[in-house]
């Protein structure tokens, strides 16, 4: 009986693309090596993902609209809310990409916060954070970031954080 395979979809925010960096350098299991003995399959990985960004595009509305399933949401980068709750600092489409991943998780069985800065805010939600970044779930060491403390995936599980020392997930 062949297992199901489970769909990943990668969506960088906070302009971030250490923890890609990190995670395609890990060897023991390589990040192929995850696609190739487990049952995953990438939907978009901005450093892997050899289809334009409108391929992207066309997969983010498929995941929207129901008729792609979005099994893992993982999301590399601060989640930037200025100017003024907005998110415009960083857009995609003409919309803040946090609404983007506000609109993605509500479909995703699981999210998953790839590194310090999507987990936490990292180091651009210090002071004086004037981009006013936040991580999925926490704003910094407290609960509620982009997601109310309560806020559950589809599968029932708050965001899952892999954070480590700045840029660097641990596989």
């Amino acid at each position: 009986m062949a297992t199901e395979r489970m769909t990943l979809l990668w969506f960088q925010t906070g302009s971030c693309g250490g923890d890609t960096m990190s995670i395609l350098s890990a060897d023991r299991p390589s990040f192929t090596d995850l696609f190739n003995d487990y049952p995953l399959e990438l939907l978009w990985q901005p450093s892997l993902s050899i289809e334009s960004v409108t391929s992207l595009n066309d997969i983010m509305d498929r995941i929207l609209n129901g008729s792609q399933r979005l099994d893992i949401l993982c999301i590399e980068g601060s989640i930037i809310t200025g100017p003024n709750g907005t998110g415009m600092y960083d857009a995609f489409r003409k919309t803040a990409k946090k609404e983007w991943v506000e609109r993605l998780a509500q479909k995703a069985r699981y999210v998953v916060a790839m590194g310090t800065c999507a987990a936490f805010g990292g180091v651009h939600a210090a002071p004086p954070n004037p981009t006013d970044c936040i991580g999925l779930q926490m704003d910094k060491d407290t609960p509620g970031g982009l997601f109310a403390p309560d806020w559950r995936s589809g599968a029932g599980y708050p965001v899952i954080n892999i954070a480590g020392v700045l840029c660097t997930p641990i596989p």
